[in-house]
C-alpha cells in the first residue's frame, strides 16, 4: 500500500499579526458594529414616522368622509346621491394612457426550393 504524502500549501505562508494590528482590528470591527446597529436604529425610526404618518392621512380622509354623510343621513336622501357626492370628494386617480405599439408590418418571403 502506498502512502498518501501531505501536500504542502501552494503560496507563502502568512506573515503573524502583530498586537497592535490585532488590537486595530478588533477597534475597527467594534466600531463597525455600533454603527450597524445605530444604522438599524436610524432606519427603524424612519419606518416608523412613515407609517404614522401614512396613518394620520388615512384617518383624515375617512374623517372627512364622514363629515360629509353626517351631514346627509339627517335627510332621508336616496344612497345615488350619497355616492355622487362621495365621488365628489373622492375622484378616481387618473392613470396615463398606454400606448399601443403597432405590430410591424413584413412583407411574406417566399422561398422556392
Amino acid at each position: 500500500m502506498e502512502q498518501i504524502e501531505e501536500s504542502k500549501p501552494l503560496g507563502k505562508e502568512k506573515k503573524p499579526r502583530s498586537e497592535k494590528q490585532i488590537e486595530a482590528f478588533k477597534k475597527a470591527s467594534a466600531i463597525r458594529d455600533a454603527n450597524r446597529a445605530k444604522r438599524k436604529e436610524e432606519t427603524k425610526k424612519v419606518i416608523e414616522e412613515k407609517v404614522l404618518q401614512k396613518a394620520v392621512s388615512i384617518k383624515k380622509r375617512q374623517i372627512k368622509k364622514m363629515q360629509v354623510l353626517d351631514e346627509i343621513s339627517d335627510d332621508e336622501t336616496p344612497m345615488e346621491e350619497i355616492r355622487q357626492i362621495q365621488r365628489a370628494i373622492t375622484p378616481p386617480p387618473v392613470r396615463p394612457i398606454q400606448q399601443i405599439q403597432q405590430p410591424i408590418n413584413k412583407k411574406p418571403q417566399f422561398i422556392f426550393l
